[in-house]
């Protein structure tokens, strides 16, 4: 009996823990060589340097504006013509329209990485709370950066949503911190350069955080105060009412009935359902848009499905927690921040594929705290966060897939746009939304059965 007891809790030997640890370090080996190739890959494929300009576009989000701000300085006025970029990018751009533009591109293709940089150590430093940040989760939360597609997609057009992460990254450390004022008005800031940030201020809202929305009321003066006299009333009021005719008008770009594999969000999802075959093959035959066979029903289904899950998300964070609990609910804050990233793609009617970057900071945010936690979350939280980093990230490059496959006898070697087509990317905001939502109902039952704990001792 004492040799059987003493062979159930026996430890395992010193040889076993050896082979684990040394199949753990060959994994992360591989994982740090693949995550390696696969950055260098995409960025000397999408080199801004050696490139035919005639017959790829980059730089949007920099030529763009700079050449508007530029006519601007020189007396011709900015038009509203599905414009997304608010005033205080053009503000912003305004300085660098002294240089000229071959000077322009390669210091905003640069300094994007800096930005990049400071986001990782933003949120590793967020996702902790009681200890220094170790090594592994540096190497952890690069490792998601750099093999999740909507990034290297923003690396290669040097899009200004890169340096709308770092503000969210930044807004939420500062919150983090106690600095309410100043994460309301860094939350402005960031849905001044593109909007769809803006869904944090209906985020603190509903949350009812009073400090930080002052700190929105204070930014949204203070840029008033500083766009007001370069670009006048009727201006400001054009681009702060462009957002609800975006929402519900339904007539400017890419808010209509028509179905693109670049809208990877539930409008985009549901159009898609109703093009049809006929569709996909007029998509990917290099047409932007594809008719939806029934729009009215089209419709109808996205309204409903909008509601539903607008309304689960309000009543899901409807709860406000006092500031001397943040600390203790930090990671429940953190869930709640990447459910509201997810609603963009629920709420916003289009996205392109690079605007997937703005779920970057729930996708390492939630596999920091899975890191830290391991023993608290089960296996089947784990599968679904693989599962929705997978099919959002696309982490083989499309370029690459194409070529693994055999051509299609109907698409080609378009493999990759396929993929968009079907939805795999908003399937996998999905899934990281259920993820999310299980880890919550994970830490909640961990919350109520500490007092429990607390008795037995």
């Amino acid at each position: 009996m004492a040799h059987r007891l003493g062979e159930a809790v026996s430890l395992p030997r010193p040889r076993t823990v050896m082979g684990r640890r040394a199949g753990w370090r060959l994994l992360l080996g591989l994982v740090i060589c693949y995550s390696a190739v696969h950055l260098g890959y995409s960025l000397w494929r999408y080199r801004i340097w050696g490139r035919d300009a005639s017959t790829i576009v980059y730089g949007a989000d920099v030529r763009r504006p700079w050449m508007e701000a530029k006519n601007w300085k020189a007396g011709k006025p900015l038009l509203l013509r599905d414009v997304i970029y608010p005033p205080l990018y053009y503000a912003l751009m305004v300085p660098w329209t002294n240089l000229e533009y071959r000077v322009v591109e390669p210091i905003f293709y640069v300094s994007q990485f800096l930005w990049y940089l400071l986001a990782i150590w933003l949120m590793v430093k967020t996702a902790f709370l009681d200890k220094p940040p170790p090594v592994m989760a540096y190497v952890v939360a690069t490792a998601l950066m750099v093999n999740f597609h909507p990034f290297l997609e923003t690396v290669a057009l040097y899009k200004v949503e890169g340096l709308e992460v770092f503000l969210i990254c930044l807004a939420i450390y500062a919150f983090k911190h106690h600095r309410d004022v100043a994460a309301g008005m860094i939350i402005v800031v960031a849905a001044n350069l593109k909007y769809l940030p803006g869904i944090l201020i209906l985020y603190f809202l509903v949350k009812r955080e009073w400090r930080v929305i002052l700190g929105m009321l204070i930014g949204a003066v203070l840029l008033v105060g500083l766009l007001l006299p370069m670009f006048g009333a009727k201006l400001l009021w054009d681009y702060a009412s462009y957002p609800a005719m975006f929402l519900f008008d339904h007539s400017l770009w890419g808010t209509g009935a028509e179905a693109s594999l670049e809208f990877q969000t539930l409008t985009g999802t549901v159009n898609r359902w109703f093009a049809g075959f006929a569709g996909m093959r007029e998509n990917l035959s290099m047409q932007r848009y594809a008719p939806v066979l029934n729009p009215r029903a089209a419709f109808l289904i996205i309204g409903t499905l909008k509601a539903c899950l607008v309304g689960f998300y309000l009543y899901l964070i409807r709860h406000r927690w006092p500031p001397e609990q943040r600390r203790a609910r930090w990671p429940s804050y953190l869930y709640e921040v990447s459910l509201t990233l997810i609603m963009i793609f629920i709420i916003s009617p289009i996205s392109l594929i690079h605007y997937g970057i703005l779920l970057l900071p729930a996708f390492v945010m939630v596999g920091l705290i899975f890191y830290q936690q391991a023993p608290l979350f089960r296996l089947k939280e784990k599968l679904l966060f693989a599962a929705a980093y997978a099919l959002t990230a696309v982490i083989i490059p499309g370029g690459v897939w194409n070529r693994l496959l055999p051509p299609h006898p109907v698409w080609g070697e378009r493999h990759a746009w396929v993929y968009f087509w079907l939805s795999f990317p908003f399937y996998g905001y999905l899934l990281l939304g259920a993820c999310i939502l299980l880890c919550l109902r994970r830490l909640q039952h961990a919350e109520w059965r500490q007092p429990e704990r607390a008795a037995h001792v």
